[in-house]
């Protein structure tokens, strides 16, 4: 048996290194990777994996609906890929029953236990570093960059985790003023692009 303490202790260290790869990726703009980096779980079955319940996700931008953003954009990718995907107003009114006062509070006991009452196999949670137009000295550009994270309902297991940052002006941007993507639609490309590395 695994004592309760340790994996408790385990499941925040882990939860903390992760945020702090992330953020530290986001703070060091000139070291962002155009590759996706991500974690799947050696083994996992993702055909198992048909029912998700996805968490409000963490903001660090100084874009107030940034999260909220995104989060229904992910939703909405999920429901495409045909993942059945909790209602939010439901994933909320079981938090505050909960009284899961905020992101960081949330615990392992609380994954699994949202997994029973919900009945899904995964839990998703997310966080966004990046959500602007950047100006440039003669064109702007968007840049977006995202951290989620999947875990196994059952036991609370980190099954599948991603940071990536999309965005930057292009070639023909930087020569010749074209325009490029919009903030929504890199978001729309970002997520599809982290998702397609599990779905």
């Amino acid at each position: 048996m695994i004592d309760t303490n340790t994996k408790e202790k385990s499941f925040f260290y882990i939860r903390a290194l992760l945020v702090f790869f992330f953020l530290m990726t986001c703070v060091s703009g000139c070291t962002l990777s155009n590759g996706i980096k991500h974690y799947i779980r050696p083994g996992l079955d993702i055909n198992n994996i048909n029912k998700v319940a996805v968490l409000p996700f963490e903001n660090f931008t100084a874009d107030r609906f940034a999260a909220d953003k995104i989060k229904s954009l992910v939703v909405i990718d999920l429901l495409s890929r045909g993942i059945d995907v909790v209602e939010p107003g439901e994933v909320m009114v079981l938090l505050r029953e909960m009284k899961v006062r905020s992101l960081e509070s949330i615990t392992s006991e609380n994954i699994e236990q949202i997994g029973k009452i919900l009945k899904v196999q995964a839990v998703m949670t997310g966080s966004v570093g990046v959500f602007k137009v950047s100006r440039g000295v003669e064109v702007s550009y968007p840049e977006v960059s995202i951290s989620l994270i999947m875990y196994e309902a059952e036991n609370s297991d980190i099954i599948w985790s991603t940071w990536h940052t999309t965005g930057g002006a292009d070639f023909w941007t930087r020569h010749f003023g074209a325009e490029g993507n919009t903030l929504d639609e890199t978001a729309k490309i970002l997520i599809s692009d982290v998702l397609d590395t599990i779905y």
